[in-house]
């Protein structure tokens, strides 16, 4: 590692920028034994430093410890540690060594000359430190010296540094800052966060933390009022001097309550009349400090109306649709039936409900209170009949539990007869008392009941009641069994019925294959792969189709499931068949494309897909040619100048081309890798982040190639001095050369451990991801003919783009669906 200059230092060390072997920039910290009093406080500031090192790299909002060592000059004994290099404070990640200086949170202060900073960006930046004490705490260790100059920026997110100064919690060495050290001293978690809120004083006010609780001299925009006031009223619970005072002493609730902020949305609302708020400003702005916040009563040179007012509760109505739902609490207690309330709840809290309504599935509601009055309202979906309990179908009718079956409370009424559109004029409606209630019912012919049970059995399929598992009966009621049916009614020979819904027991199937690993479907359902036992079958005839990757399909002669039975089909041996994917570890398509299997679920091609592959899809698929790059290419260079949706098009055109001609099977696809697929395949190892932008901040070490740089034989096509001729030399890569100026044929480079060419370079490569979560831009992988910065080429780099290139191509892999998860798409459709 190649020491450069020193860039800050204090009473505990020396901070120096150095450069590593791999030409990345670093930050390396020195302390000295002879800056400490004795012996027993030098070991315990290492020993910190030792124990924050694994701490460091498992959460984002601390600076990264990347090595520690020890060692003297002469009588002279040191440690010191390796870091991560922050943002320069005007060129942000663009590093220039000999004026850096590093952005801090006291930088952007001094920037702002003393004006408060933006609520969001606080809120934001102080949800993040939080969350990052909240970690240290939770392994035993405090900062001890949390203040705004050990605030760095790391690709433009706030990190908490000068971590020389971490150690055990409750080791109570008096360290720290004046000001933001708490009355009862530093070392604990409480003091930690006490330090932050007068971090986040500083931030919100624009003035020193010796000033608080003083407010700001400027006012606050109008749109950021009810946010900051928000704000202010957690630095004021958490800054305050009597320790039972503070309502804020742990990390992780002072990080819960700033989410909040963070995320809360600005909403419009009615003004209200100029005169009321010059009547009544200045002096609600003195109630609101002097009772809202804690504070005495300053002058304000802003006025804040009612409607800026952050309340202190929220008033909460529950309701259901259908109404009536029974509400409990999340631990399971009753509260009441829907519309339940109103209730108060404090304003900012986390509610959780839970509602049950028979017939219906059980909805959870889970909500943070953010209005002054908050409703509720939770639609709940229709469930199948439950053995044992209450239902009601889609008609709102109730069914007792009898056995397995459910019987409906109460003969069918007029109401919910004409519900089914059925015309017929020979039914009556009569009124009829059972066990003393007097009910209206409906007054059928047998045959207008059962067109009724079977319009019922049908419009109840979408709530989950299907043929193939209800059975619909229509029972008869006997006039006896009613008093006060009228003489025409029983003359016309009409009754009054009821429904039963039955579950229809499943039969159950046995069934082998040799070999094993065979997927088994029936209409497009998936069923397992073999061997299978027991799986449940409803009642009919089938027929099976049994599916493996080298194999003839095979079905099955038809089969008779009957309810409550067990079959078992003889053992099937399955006929090979030749040319499939996955019965080799190497495959050739269509149009010659080589692949090598990556895992079983996975083929990628050797090397990027050709001009030669490509050309095929124009003309077989007439589509428009891409632009011809301005470097002359043959039929076995890689295709440039193709955006990532023409490269999507041309995997759908191949996957259904040889789907056609039986060379792969309808769950295999061709599409573009994923960007961890892609770092699979260049051997880059465990990547962290949940988008392509957020694995790249890691920075990893190494390249496509291996680890030196530049490489010392011919392994890449980059932009070395053979390019020399075209490009200024300060553009190529010094001491490289690797034959080609331009793009080169596939394959002309020896393949790494997989069998895969072209990694590092010859053309950037599109994969499917986006490179920002549901961002607009796409993600190119590897370097290209016209890379030479080391940033660029390593096996971690990626490139935000949004329109094709002459250094860009792609690379195609052949993959399967999940099954599972492809008929269960189907059968919700």
């Amino acid at each position: 590692m190649e020491v450069l200059r020193q860039i800050g230092g204090g009473s505990y060390g020396e901070i120096w920028m150095a450069r590593s072997v791999t030409g990345t920039l670093r930050a390396v910290k020195v302390v000295y034994r002879n800056d400490f009093d004795d012996d027993k406080t030098f070991e315990r500031e290492f020993e910190g430093i030792l124990k924050y090192e694994p701490v460091a790299r498992e959460y984002p909002g601390l600076v990264d410890i990347l090595h520690v060592g020890r060692d003297q000059t002469g009588d002279e004994e040191f440690y010191f540690y390796v870091m991560e290099l922050g943002d320069d404070v005007e060129r942000g990640s663009e590093i220039s060594p000999a004026d850096y200086e590093a952005r801090t949170l006291r930088s952007d202060m001094l920037r702002a000359g003393k004006r408060p900073l933006a609520v969001s960006f606080c809120a934001e930046a102080g949800e993040r430190l939080a969350g990052a004490l909240a970690h240290l705490h939770e392994k035993g260790l405090a900062h001890r010296d949390v203040k705004p100059s050990n605030v760095i920026f790391v690709k433009g997110q706030a990190c908490l540094a000068d971590i020389g100064l971490v150690a055990a919690r409750d080791q109570r060495t008096f360290v720290g800052t004046e000001g933001f050290v708490p009355p009862e001293g530093p070392g604990s978690a409480g003091a930690d966060v006490y330090a932050l809120g007068k971090v986040l004083y500083e931030m919100a006010t624009g003035k020193d933390r010796l000033d608080f609780p003083e407010l700001p001299d400027e006012p606050i925009p109008k749109m950021d009022n009810k946010r900051w006031l928000a704000l202010n009223k957690v630095i004021c619970e958490t800054c305050d001097s009597r320790l039972k005072k503070r309502r804020y002493t742990e990390a992780a609730e002072l990080q819960r309550v700033l989410s909040l902020i963070h995320r809360a949305k600005r909403i419009r609302r009615k003004r209200i009349p100029v005169g009321l708020v010059s009547a009544v400003g200045i002096v609600f702005v003195g109630i609101i400090a002097a009772l809202v916040f804690r504070v005495e009563p300053l002058e304000v040179k802003s006025s804040i109306s009612r409607e800026d007012i952050v309340p202190t509760s929220s008033i909460v109505t529950v309701n259901s649709i259908p109404e009536r739902a029974d509400v409990y609490s999340e631990d399971g207690v009753y509260l009441g039936e829907a519309p339940y309330g109103p209730k108060e709840f404090s304003y900012g809290a986390e509610v959780s409900f839970s509602l049950r309504l028979p017939g219906h599935e059980e909805k959870e509601v889970l909500e943070v209170l953010t209005k002054a009055e908050q409703i509720i309202i939770a639609e709940l979906d229709r469930a199948p009949p439950d053995s044992g309990n209450e239902w009601r179908d889609s008609l709102g009718q109730r069914y007792f539990a009898e056995d397995e079956s459910h019987l409906s409370a109460y003969p069918v009424g007029p109401e919910e007869f004409k519900e089914s559109s059925i015309k017929s004029d020979i039914w009556k409606t009569a009124e009829v008392t059972q066990n003393g209630i007097r009910r209206r019912a409906a007054f059928v012919t047998p045959e207008l009941a059962r067109k009724f049970t079977n319009w019922l059995a049908k419009n109840s399929e979408k709530d989950g009641v299907t043929k193939e598992a209800f059975r619909f009966e229509t029972v008869f009621e006997p006039h006896r069994n009613y008093e006060g049916v009228r003489k025409e009614v029983r003359e016309a020979g009409l009754q009054p019925f009821r429904i039963r819904v039955i579950p229809i027991g499943t039969g159950k199937i046995d069934l082998e294959t040799e070999p094993v690993g065979a997927f088994v479907s029936v209409d497009g359902k998936y069923l397992g792969t073999t061997p299978l036992n027991g799986v449940e079958l409803f009642p009919g005839e089938v027929v099976l189709r049994i599916e493996l990757d080298g194999y003839e399909d095979h079905y099955t002669e038809p089969l008779e499931i009957r309810e409550n039975e067990r079959i078992s089909v003889k053992l099937i041996k399955l006929s090979e068949t030749k040319g499939m994917p996955w019965q080799v570890t190497e495959w050739k398509n269509s149009l010659g494309m080589e692949f090598v299997e990556v895992d079983e679920e996975l083929l990628a091609a050797k090397w990027e897909t050709r001009v030669r592959d490509f050309q095929s899809y124009v003309t077989l698929a007439k589509v428009q040619r891409p632009k011809v790059p301005k470097f002359k290419q043959n039929r076995n260079h890689p295709i440039v100048n193709v955006s990532r949706e023409e490269a999507i098009a041309f995997c759908e055109w191949l996957t259904a081309r040889e789907r056609t001609a039986g060379r792969i099977r309808e769950w295999h696809y061709y599409r573009l890798p994923t960007d961890l697929e892609w770092s699979q395949f260049a051997l880059a190892g465990f990547e962290l982040g949940a988008s392509p932008q957020e694995r790249a901040l890691e920075e990893k070490e190494g390249f496509p190639w291996g680890d030196l740089f530049p490489p010392d034989e011919k392994v890449v096509n980059v932009a070395g001095m053979e390019g020399s001729a075209f490009e200024a030399e300060d553009r190529l890569l010094e001491g490289y050369d690797d034959g080609y100026i331009w793009t080169s044929p596939v394959g002309s480079f020896e393949p790494n451990a997989l069998g895969l060419h072209d990694l590092g370079g010859n053309v950037g490569e599109w994969v499917s991801d986006s490179y920002t979560l549901g961002g607009n831009f796409g993600t190119a992988r590897g370097g290209s003919w016209q890379d030479y910065r080391i940033e660029h080429l390593r096996t971690g780099a990626r490139r935000p783009l949004n329109k094709a290139g002459e250094a860009y191509g792609f690379r195609i892999v052949l993959a399967k669906l999940e099954q599972e998860e492809e008929f269960a798409e189907e059968d919700n459709g």
